[in-house]
């Protein structure tokens, strides 16, 4: 019985410390993976507000020189006045195509930018005043409505 006692114990780890272990993870990874998904839809509403202000900028310069909004928001990128897809706009107002100074939004695509909350380049447009929103049917993390931004 002496024999039983006296003997060392063999390198490796016990079920309990592993165990510990395990749960030590389980709480960090609790607490840091919501942070990392917080991160990842606040640089999505980031990408959201830059597409939003680089749209409503070429539409104002668009009503700058052609006296008239957009009659579609493609027309924002349109090659010449010739390319511009109606002579009026939601108003009524005549789009004036030898002042347009265009394109008046480039990207590298060629096509409009991307709603980052729809992931598609589904914009809500009002040609009637110039307004721009995004098309998604959720809510910021203020608890504004993407539609409303």
């Amino acid at each position: 019985m002496s024999e039983f006692f006296g003997k060392r114990r063999r390198g490796g780890f016990t079920l309990i410390e592993m165990l510990i272990v395990i749960v030590v993870i389980a709480i960090l990874a609790v607490i840091v993976i919501p942070r990392l998904m917080g991160a990842a839809r606040k640089a999505k509403e980031a990408q959201l507000r830059a597409n939003l202000k680089q749209l409503r900028d070429a539409i104002e310069r668009f009503e700058g020189a052609c006296a008239a909004w957009p009659p579609t928001l493609a027309d924002v990128m349109a090659a010449n006045g010739a390319a511009v897809s109606a002579d009026a706009d939601g108003r009524g107002i005549s789009v004036d195509r030898n002042g347009y100074n265009g394109p008046y939004l480039v990207t590298g695509s060629g096509v409009l930018p991307v709603d980052a909350m729809t992931g598609a380049s589904d914009w809500t447009y009002d040609n009637t005043t110039g307004e721009v929103h995004s098309s998604s049917a959720l809510a910021g993390t203020d608890g504004t409505a993407y539609a409303l931004w």
